[in-house]
């Protein structure tokens, strides 16, 4: 780890990053769109539910805070979303507790109905709604609602219960391989916040992928600058509306 570096500047700031699903991907995104941030200073608490559908969000939260320490609930539920409901009559299926998730954590948000939480599978960050009167031992299901996302929804219900299988099988001890999707936005939103913070295109790149490499490969109009370019152009489409094709995807 670099000592004294900005965060921008240290590559390990955002490789948490590299796992989240869609949702918790936009939300990143969405938290540093500026007219949003002036929205959540200005907002009226009281307003913030009304404010936040705006913005595709049940309320507003602190832009402040990562995908990490806060779970954004999107309205409808994005396909990714797994409605976790107890599973009817005897199974010898997973059971709550193979979810690994606290109900009490920090960022859980409950909404009469359940409590939306983050469950790790595999490499991903998976949101879940856990419906109240669940306990740890009980069987699960996935609950899908027939909506126009119903045939996404099943494909990543399926995708959420194949990565439960593997973590099942395979040591813990294993390190997830981050996704080429997942490399790709970490480095678009390292770019965007070294671009915030004044940074040059060389500089970010230098954050990017260290100064000998950039050194030897910087040219003014050169494949390296182009990508730098490219990643800024790409995070402020994210970031000013593009967003909401993450959650949806």
């Amino acid at each position: 780890m670099a000592i004294g570096l900005p965060a921008w500047q240290r590559r390990e700031a955002f490789e948490y990053v590299e796992s989240l699903a869609g949702p918790l991907l936009a939300w990143e995104y969405l938290r540093r769109n500026p007219a949003y941030r002036a929205a959540w200073l200005s907002g009226d608490p009281a307003a913030a539910e009304s404010a936040g559908h705006e913005w595709g969000l049940l309320r507003l939260i602190d832009p402040e805070l990562d995908a990490r320490a806060v779970i954004p609930i999107w309205r409808p539920d994005p396909p990714t979303t797994m409605r976790v409901i107890r599973a009817s009559g005897a199974t010898d299926g997973f059971k709550l507790y193979d979810l690994d998730i606290d109900r009490n954590e920090p960022g859980a948000v409950h909404d009469g109905e359940g409590t939306y939480l983050t469950a790790s599978v595999g490499a991903n960050a998976w949101q879940v709604h856990v419906a109240d009167g669940l306990r740890p031992q009980d069987g699960i299901a996935i609950a899908i609602d027939a909506d126009a996302h119903a045939r996404r929804r099943m494909v990543a219900a399926n995708r959420f219960i194949e990565g439960l299988e593997r973590k099942a099988i395979e040591s813990r001890k294993r390190t997830p391989v981050p996704s080429r999707a997942g490399r790709f936005h970490a480095s678009v939103l390292q770019a965007l916040d070294g671009n915030a913070a004044g940074a040059s295109q060389r500089e970010i790149a230098v954050a990017l992928h260290g100064a000998k490499w950039v050194s030897r490969r910087w040219t003014p109009d050169g494949e390296l600058r182009a990508s730098i370019r490219y990643f800024l152009k790409r995070g402020a489409l994210l970031v000013g509306g593009g967003y909401r094709r993450l959650i949806y995807r």
